[in-house]
């Protein structure tokens, strides 16, 4: 669950004390899972970039017996792997090593995290899809990834924000995420959160049609070197 720290301090006016003020500031995990979820970001993207452009793969495609479908539906395989070994990992030197709770039991953490694992492994392929050389993959995800995680609250609270930006994070699938571990830390059932887990697995879906549609009509992929 999240600390909450009491800050007493004195507040003085024209030379005359006035009042002590309690200020509760909510220390709470969110800005830890904000850059979680951007590092598994960054690192989907790397891994969909390395397997699309080692040994020429994609090129060699061309000329195998094998759908573009089936093919991204493998490197979503790996990076599956890829995943779960990391928010595995993650999870349990936070809580052995670093020793921070988050109040929310293994499976149910992982769970979450796993969804939205697929949302970032969509996006990846997306990136890598529309990009025609790894310099532009690169740039790509910089200039989507990193805002999206400023506008979503990965790296500061939402509380923050001004109303307009609020409501812009709701498009960002990062938001999703952040609200529904910040839900179960405050002792709401995983089964309760139905929607944030529709949205979740929406955005993974139409990410990866889209990546699979270009794949389809990619002429150009002998670019990606």
């Amino acid at each position: 669950m999240s600390n909450v720290l009491e800050i007493h301090h004195l507040t003085k006016k024209f030379g005359d004390f006035i009042a002590v003020d309690n200020i509760s500031l909510n220390v709470r995990e969110g800005e830890i899972f904000g850059f979680l979820v951007a590092f598994m970001m960054y690192s989907a993207v790397n891994m969909s970039e390395m397997i699309l452009k080692e040994n020429r793969t994609f090129l060699r495609l061309l000329s195998a017996p094998v759908s573009a479908r089936t093919y991204v539906l493998s490197n979503v395989a790996v990076n599956v792997v890829m995943m779960l070994l990391q928010i595995t990992v993650t999870l349990i030197v936070m809580k052995n090593i670093i020793h921070i709770d988050s109040g929310i039991p293994y499976g149910i953490m992982i769970a979450a995290l796993f969804l939205f694992a697929l949302t970032a492994i969509s996006l990846s392929l997306l990136i890598v899809a529309f990009s025609k050389s790894s310099a532009g993959t690169g740039a790509l995800q910089n200039l989507i990834i990193t805002p999206s995680c400023l506008l979503a609250g990965c790296f500061f609270p939402m509380d923050i924000m001004p109303d307009t930006m609020r409501k812009i994070s709701n498009f960002m699938p990062q938001h999703w995420l952040l609200d529904m571990i910040n839900k179960l830390q405050q002792g709401v059932t995983f089964g309760s959160l139905s929607l944030h887990m529709a949205i979740l697995i929406a955005f993974a879906v139409v990410f990866a049609l889209i990546a699979i549609f270009r794949f389809d009509r990619n002429n150009d992929i002998r670019q990606f070197v």
